[in-house]
């Protein structure tokens, strides 16, 4: 593999109207922003942030990892104060995790200030490698074809690493729909939709929940090719395949997927006749650190409660992510639709996804800055 054969587009560099713009308009700016990848020495410093992208980034920081942290703390001093005082953080609790919020498929927060500022914030990139024909149309005009959106869906985008939040994967809802075609759902545990502040990136993500039938909902889901806005969804969903134990086992500097004995994923992929993009996000582990108990106690609940009960810390050391440049690199692979599939179909599936995703990664890796990382699995 060349660098002429692979394409990255600086998604952090697309002009601040980007998401107020017709489609060719789009189209021109995203070609704009695209060049031959070049290899690295080093990981890319973060681009240059205005005033206000920083506090748009931050804003969405602390709504989303800072209040519910400040909200459980105030939750522990009620205790030593009036039973009016735990009354009402009880009732600022419900509130926060019961108001309503926007419906997938709204693109206020997709298409919004906020969502170019996180851009910004991680200044993201995305390989494409042009002579791979299940990639090569990423990000040009013929993502639209209906007889590429035929071929194309459904498909599963796995978000690599996990880390303690998968931020690259986050922003890169809000910019689906010109990698793909269509607006992506995320499968992630139900009660996210419930914790206050963290419920608030379902608006950004459109969660629903990791069962099977939800999962299966979602790929089933198919809407007019003639469609556009939010309506344009279904068939294409996004997952982090590690998990909550991914979340756990991230460290900086190391680049691991722990995904175990876990197979469920691969096996709906193969009853759905899904495409399987493999996407490995280069920074992530080095977003936000882990507090581990010695016990292993949090991770024993999470997994239990299917939801990350977890200390963590980055920037300024409160829980707001370093500013660390993400690239993507992306692994796709065509399944045959198969009505019952063998332990030994999926564990074939298995070995070719995360084998591929192997591959692009030491293949791309150096585009990135990232020369001199080995990737594990796990």
């Amino acid at each position: 593999m060349t660098s002429s054969n692979v394409d990255v587009i600086r998604l952090w560099q697309l002009p601040d109207d980007f998401f107020a713009l017709d489609l060719d308009a789009q189209w021109r700016a995203i070609k704009a922003v695209t060049s031959p990848a070049q290899r690295l020495n080093a990981p890319r410093r973060p681009c240059p942030l205005s005033l206000r992208d920083e506090v748009l980034a931050l804003a969405f920081f602390v709504a989303t990892l800072v209040l519910p942290f400040a909200l459980a703390g105030v939750m522990v001093w009620s205790f030593y104060g009036t039973w009016w005082h735990r009354l009402g953080v009880v009732a600022v609790a419900v509130l926060l995790a019961f108001h309503p919020l926007p419906e997938a498929g709204s693109l206020a927060a997709r298409c919004s200030p906020m969502a170019r500022a996180l851009g910004r914030y991680f200044s993201l990139e995305l390989f494409v490698d042009r002579s791979d024909p299940l990639a090569a149309a990423g990000f040009t005009p013929a993502v639209d074809a209906p007889e590429r959106l035929k071929e194309f869906l459904p498909t599963v985008y796995l978000a690599c690493p996990h880390g303690v939040f998968p931020y690259g994967a986050i922003v890169w809802c809000c910019y689906c729909r010109w990698g793909c075609g269509i607006w992506q759902y995320t499968g992630a545990a139900s009660v996210v939709k419930r914790v206050p502040g963290l419920r608030y990136m379902h608006s950004v993500i459109w969660i629903v929940s990791a069962s099977k039938r939800a999962i299966c909902a979602a790929l089933r889901e198919r809407c007019p090719v003639d469609s556009q806005g939010g309506a344009r969804r279904g068939g294409v969903l996004g997952i982090p395949p590690d998990g909550i134990l991914g979340a756990f086992r991230s460290k900086p500097g190391v680049d691991e997927l722990v995904i175990g004995k876990r197979r469920g994923l691969m096996r709906i992929c193969l009853e759905e006749g899904s495409q399987v993009h493999a996407a490995f996000f280069f920074g992530t582990s080095d977003l936000l650190t882990v507090v581990q108990d010695p016990w292993g106690l949090m991770e024993t609940l999470s997994r239990k409660m299917r939801a990350g009960v977890m200390g963590f810390y980055g920037r300024w050391f409160l829980p707001i992510p370093h500013r660390v440049a993400l690239s993507v690199c992306v692994a796709p692979v065509k399944t045959t639709k198969t009505a019952s599939p063998s332990i030994e179909d999926v564990e074939r599936l298995h070995e070719q996804v995360y084998g591929r995703l192997k591959a692009v990664y030491d293949a791309q890796k150096a585009f990135a800055g990232y020369g001199d990382r080995e990737l594990v699995v796990s």
